[in-house]
């Protein structure tokens, strides 16, 4: 079963009582003021929140974090704070919410996966928590303030949250239903429910009872086979019966309006569960509810009425449902704290906001990338940058510039290049977003294949929604990795291997895949290609060969290969070596594959570069000839 839990535990009523500690009741707004302001410093127990002094727990810097009292943020901005089961710290402002754990470097923004620089941690009864992460969360400025302050601001336009999470739906005037509507699901909302942490993953959502009675969880997940509510209960009692619970009672039930399944089950810990499943949308709705008191199945009617009330729907016009969806337009938040970027990307892309990369299971992209620029750098060089690595990496015909259109991405003037490639499989538009501010370069690549004509009208919304906080770049990192293509298109890095007896000479652009010289398998990965070193200790020299010619031989004639353009027997770093080349076009991408191999102290060697036809130009065939031209065996290993 999907559970995330096997049961929520109890809110820690101690460490509450120390927050209510720290959280003044009512909050003071700058009424004549546009913005909310809190001012602080490291090491001293004296802060002010709109004009008003505060005296606080001293901030400190922890890894280069500054850790400051979470409670200053409920006094400054009326934030929602709670710390619940499990020792997780729910921050909540307007429809932001914010959640970490105590003593854990990992953290969730908005339903992101974030990584903290410092834990959140109790210090003599109080709770510690890193600024930036916090300001984050409710949207606010950090900047440096007079005598080494820190200044944090908030425009007093955006209304805090001041309902703390405990108050349950009760908060929300005339809400009765919550729901989501970007997975197009609602059902009742009791008064005392209260909305949980689930990890700030959207397609699952989380609720228990203020009375601790009962739990329930509603998971979200694509289906592409309908199913009936026979096959929806074979799911249910199979998923069950893996996960070693023991099932109490089962039903289908194909004449409610959503045909949906039921079934309550006992799992290994005693714990009693009733889980139902729902197909609608392509999806598969499931719901699972445990309740603390409950010691028969017949236990679970009492909550027929509230599972009974779920509804594969979402109706916009309702005003009594509370919408927990981050979704607004299509488009959801994501971005780092550690680079001080936020933005809103497609909401079905994945997310990996540590590498401020995204993508869709269509082939769309977006990749966001900072360096560190040379002192002479400008917008007009970089231009001339990525046109020479277009026509160092692309044959003619295969890409093809656009135009440039100026810009601005946090009121700093940018550039767009818009640029078309085609790989061999069809055209890809590419969108390169150039920008340059205080010796970095931000930049942002975002590509949509032909024919995702959704993907590629949001780029605009995508790039509106960008904010950078170049402070932040200043204060968490020093000197950068440059990406100046003139300048490194031709250094190469020296990889050795004490093992097997070898050094190469690497170029610096191309990206490892497998990059342990020591061990057997290494790749690395450039634009159009690739290159793989495969060793056999003990091998057979002439075995090897010819099980690369049978991995070659196209035994169903198939017109688009591989078909072996030649085998001949040459030399090699000094060695009798056999050269293959093959022509192979391998998801609809033509290419050319050559590969060596050779035998030296008993270790059998491949070494094979592929590269496609699109990007098979004199430099890119230079560079990799080079590179096989750069092998030398060792003294070690012979």
């Amino acid at each position: 079963m999907k559970k995330i839990c096997l049961k929520v535990l109890h809110a820690m009523l101690a460490a509450l009582i120390v927050l209510a500690g720290m959280l003044p009741e009512g909050a003071a707004r700058a009424a004549s003021s546009s913005t909310l302001m809190l001012t602080l410093k490291v090491g001293s127990k004296e802060a002010k929140a709109n004009g008003q002094a505060l005296a606080i727990a001293a901030p400190f810097l922890e890894n280069g974090s500054v850790m400051v009292p979470l409670g200053v943020f409920k006094k400054a901005f009326n934030s929602g704070v709670m710390l619940g089961s499990s020792d997780v710290v729910k921050v909540t402002y307007g429809p932001h919410t914010g959640a970490m754990t105590i003593g854990s470097t990992s953290a969730w923004k908005d339903g992101q996966k974030v990584k903290l620089a410092a834990p959140p941690r109790m210090v003599n009864g109080v709770l510690m928590a890193p600024l930036r992460f916090v300001a984050g969360v409710i949207g606010a400025k950090v900047s440096a303030g007079s005598g080494g302050s820190v200044v944090v601001t908030v425009p007093a336009a955006e209304p805090g949250d001041g309902s703390l999470p405990e108050s349950g739906i009760d908060s929300e005037a005339g809400k009765t239903k919550v729901g989501n509507s970007y997975y197009k699901w609602s059902m009742n909302y009791p008064a005392g429910l209260i909305i949980g942490n689930s990890g700030g993953e959207e397609s699952v959502a989380t609720f228990e009872s203020a009375d601790n009675a009962y739990y329930l969880e509603v998971h979200v997940s694509p289906q592409e086979a309908a199913a009936d509510a026979d096959e929806l209960l074979e799911q249910l009692v199979r998923g069950a019966e893996e996960s070693g619970e023991i099932v109490l009672d089962r039903e289908a039930v194909p004449q409610a309006s959503t045909p949906y399944a039921r079934i309550v089950s006992k799992d290994s810990s005693g714990a009693m569960w009733e889980g139902r499943q729902y197909y609608a949308n392509g999806r598969l709705y499931e719901l699972y509810l445990t309740a603390d008191h409950a010691v028969n199945y017949k236990d679970f009617a009492k909550y027929a009425g509230l599972l009974g009330s779920f509804r594969p729907s979402f109706d916009n016009k309702d005003g009594s449902i509370r919408d927990l969806s981050a979704v607004r337009d299509g488009l959801r938040t994501a971005g780092s704290d550690d680079y001080g970027i936020s933005l809103q990307i497609p909401a079905g892309w994945s997310a990996d906001n540590q590498h401020l990369a995204y993508e869709s299971k269509k082939g769309s992209y977006l990749k966001l990338n900072i360096t560190s620029a040379q002192a002479a750098s400008s917008l007009d060089s970089w231009e001339e940058e990525l046109r020479l690595k277009d026509a160092d990496l692309f044959v003619p015909g295969a890409y093809s510039e656009q135009g440039i259109t100026a810009v601005e991405v946090s009121g700093i003037p940018a550039r767009v290049r818009e640029v078309r490639y085609n790989y061999g499989s069809g055209w890809i538009t590419e969108y390169q977003v150039l920008l340059l501010r205080s010796g970095y370069r931000y930049y942002a690549e975002y590509a949509v294949p032909d024919g995702q004509d959704e993907d590629k009208a949001k780029f605009r919304d995508v790039l509106a929604s960008l904010k950078i906080d170049f402070d932040t770049i200043k204060e968490n990192f020093g000197r950068m990795e440059q990406n100046d293509y003139p300048a490194l298109k031709n250094k190469t890095a020296v990889k050795i291997s004490k093992t097997y007896g070898y050094t190469i000479h690497m170029p610096r652009l191309w990206t490892p895949s497998e990059g342990a010289f020591e061990l057997q398998n290494v790749e690395y990965r450039f634009t159009g290609g690739r290159f793989q070193i495969a060793l056999l200790p003990g091998g057979s020299f002439d075995y090897t060969v010819n099980q690369l010619k049978e991995y070659y031989r196209n035994t169903s004639d198939d017109p688009k290969g591989p078909v072996v353009e030649s085998v001949r027997d040459t030399i090699f770093a000094g060695v009798p070596a056999v050269e293959m080349t093959v022509r192979q076009n391998k998801s609809s991408i033509p290419s050319h594959i050559r590969a060596i191999v050779f035998s030296h102290a008993d270790v059998v060697f491949t070494l094979t570069a592929t590269l496609g036809d699109a990007n098979a130009t004199e430099a890119q065939q230079e560079v990799l000839e080079r590179t096989l031209q750069s092998f030398r065996f060792t003294d070690e290993g012979e």
